[in-house]
């Protein structure tokens, strides 16, 4: 008797937690994997390490395909006049034949840089950013 009261209150506390799920889903109180598009926080985060330092950035889908992105290159304590240097910055439409978008970048402080364009179509799209043959690169969706 006790073994069927545990089983049916475990079974009953599981099919709350899937109808709360669902409601919470449906009412927009769970969000995404790739996180809200509002601006603040990044759709994705990217790191890579190049010869002479490393670049950080964060790409935020602003929405209506319009995408800012974020810079950081720390270099290694030795070269510290690559701070100064422009990376190469390009976007792609991932799987198609078009060619490369090379938005200008600003310089917000030593090492920092940003960008903000305006994608030609929506879909899957990848930004490369680095120096020289040292690319980092990220995917994502443009809505």
């Amino acid at each position: 008797m006790r073994t069927a009261r545990w089983i049916a209150a475990v079974l009953g506390a599981g099919v709350s937690i899937f109808v709360a799920m669902f409601i919470g889903a449906g009412l927009g109180l769970i969000g995404s994997a790739q996180g809200p598009t509002d601006g603040t926080t990044p759709a994705t985060i990217f790191s890579d390490s190049f010869a002479g330092g490393r670049i950080d950035g964060r790409l935020y889908a602003l929405g209506n395909r319009d995408i800012r992105l974020e810079i950081q290159f720390t270099p290694d304590a030795d070269l510290t006049v690559l701070a100064e240097v422009r990376p190469d910055v390009s976007f792609t439409m991932a799987d198609m034949q078009m060619d490369r978008l090379d938005p200008p970048l600003e310089l917000v402080g030593t090492g920092n840089w940003r960008t903000s364009l305006k994608l030609p179509m929506a879909g899957r799209w990848i930004a490369s950013v680095g120096f020289g043959e040292e690319f980092a690169k990220v995917e994502f969706n443009a809505d």
